[in-house]
């Protein structure tokens, strides 16, 4: 990979969300701080629930009204938050594109593939019927779809899973937005088309100069594609690294049990797996100590105290008063045990 370029595409301030149910509230992201870089690959992990997708609505100001409590977005220097839906609408796919997971849900099964990828040329360009077609063409083409022109006329379900997902990403791409958020763009798709739609993020944002904000369960998809990974848990930043910093040195204790979980390839067989024990916290609830703490194998009285600040050099930070790397013992399946 080459290095992503120092403007700023991507700028989260503080961002808290809240979303209100009829008898409680979720508060689904608290204080997270971020900036990507033009050409830079983030990666957002953690569980289900953690608050990875809520944030990526939050960029591309998909969430509720009022949902976004403090804080705010930027994409390519425009406000995503606090401003008024009319203004939203002209900034989504020119400032921020999204891929959603599974693609035959993004797209229009009633619409032709050419119609459908050139409507947003149509509708924030004023590109004509015939502009946007030959537009849409060629982003079929960079996003390595086969005999682009024959596909303008196809149907999604005339497409494989693999065609179609390249198709939104091409939808998401065609105004050149400054950044896209991928949120888990390859669950759906089998090995060698996840290796293949994961190869076009990476060569994309290089060419296009492009950010790119990875939303993923998968440790080895950020390991392999992205320059700096996000750890969100309970709604929370809790480590924010360079990937290979914190695949080599984590400092939160979730990110340690993150990375134990992972089955590698010389895992004997028969060996005991490790596992995070319990359960993710309930985030209608309000915090007075880690939220990691009734999880974590290496809590102390403290951590029960009061929730810990960000500590660590500014760029690898981790919320933790106990982190990986001092005296006591780092996760170990026996103590996690099977699954």
């Amino acid at each position: 990979m080459t290095g992503p370029g120092s403007a700023a595409a991507l700028d989260i301030e503080d961002l808290g969300v809240d979303i209100r149910l009829s008898r409680s509230t979720v508060h689904a992201v608290d204080g997270v701080s971020l900036a990507v870089r033009a050409g830079e690959s983030v990666g957002i992990v953690g569980e289900s629930g953690c608050g990875k997708s809520t944030l990526g609505l939050a960029v591309a100001g998909l969430l509720p009204e009022n949902a976004v409590t403090t804080g705010s977005v930027r994409a390519g220097g425009q406000p995503m938050t606090g401003v008024p839906e009319r203004e939203l609408q002209a900034m989504r796919g020119t400032k921020v594109g999204i891929v959603f997971q599974d693609p035959m849900t993004s797209l229009n099964p009633v619409k032709r593939i050419g119609v459908q990828v050139g409507e947003t040329l149509r509708l924030q360009r004023g590109a004509g019927k015939t502009a946007a077609l030959d537009a849409a063409a060629e982003m079929l083409a960079l996003v390595g779809l086969p005999r682009p022109r024959e596909q303008l006329d196809r149907y999604p379900h005339e497409l494989s899973g693999g065609m179609r997902q390249r198709v939104v990403i091409a939808s998401a791409l065609i105004c050149e937005p400054a950044v896209l958020v991928a949120d888990e763009p390859t669950t759906a798709l089998d090995v060698t088309t996840q290796s293949q739609i994961l190869e076009l993020f990476d060569d994309l944002r290089q060419r296009l100069g492009m950010g790119l904000l990875l939303i993923t369960h998968d440790m080895g998809i950020v390991a392999g594609h992205t320059d700096r990974v996000l750890v969100m848990y309970g709604g929370q930043q809790v480590e924010m690294a360079p990937t290979a910093d914190l695949f080599a040195t984590p400092r939160h204790r979730y990110t340690e049990a993150l990375l134990a979980s992972i089955l590698h390839l010389e895992t004997a067989r028969g060996s005991a797996l490790y596992t995070i024990g319990g359960r993710p916290p309930d985030l209608t609830a309000r915090f007075t100590e880690c939220r990691f703490a009734a999880r974590c194998q290496a809590a102390e009285p403290d951590c029960r105290d009061g929730e810990p600040g960000l500590a660590g050099p500014a760029g690898h930070q981790y919320r933790c008063l106990h982190p990986a790397g001092t005296a006591r013992e780092p996760v170990t399946a026996a103590a996690g045990g099977k699954s």
